[in-house]
């Protein structure tokens, strides 16, 4: 082999090696996201899905998610009679996490408001009542 081809050879391997670490994951973290999202949406609605109450002291309002604009995404109101808040929040903290990263990496994508809301204990029930 002649130095020349040898040189060639060498440039060939080095840049079909080099090349061959490229991978594209840009496909794969949209709906990565999202399907985490979807699961810790899920796992929260689980968790807070009884919502009685005995007083409305016992009425929490979270704050879920975060909107591309700012501010979050809804709402959820819970009761920490049958839901340790603890768990409520980290799952919260999860769910905000990760749409901050979706929104980093999609865009802007929703800009409307999202209302705060009150939680009262009403017919032994936590209910939630948007402020204006």
């Amino acid at each position: 082999m002649s130095r020349s081809s040898y040189s060639k050879f060498l440039v060939t391997t080095a840049s079909l090696l080099i090349l061959s670490g490229c991978v594209s994951t840009s496909d794969s973290t949209p709906a990565n996201g999202n399907t985490n999202v979807s699961k810790l949406n899920s796992a929260l609605a689980e968790l807070v899905q009884d919502n009685s109450c005995t007083a409305s002291f016992q009425c929490k309002v979270l704050e879920v998610g975060q909107r591309a604009c700012g501010g979050p995404s809804r709402y959820v109101v819970y009761s920490t009679l049958h839901t340790q808040q603890e768990n409520a929040e980290q799952l919260a903290d999860q769910i905000t996490q990760q749409e901050t990263a979706n929104n980093k990496t999609n865009g802007l994508n929703d800009c409307l408001p999202v209302l705060p809301v009150q939680a009262l204990c009403i017919d032994q029930q936590c209910q939630s009542f948007e402020l204006k």
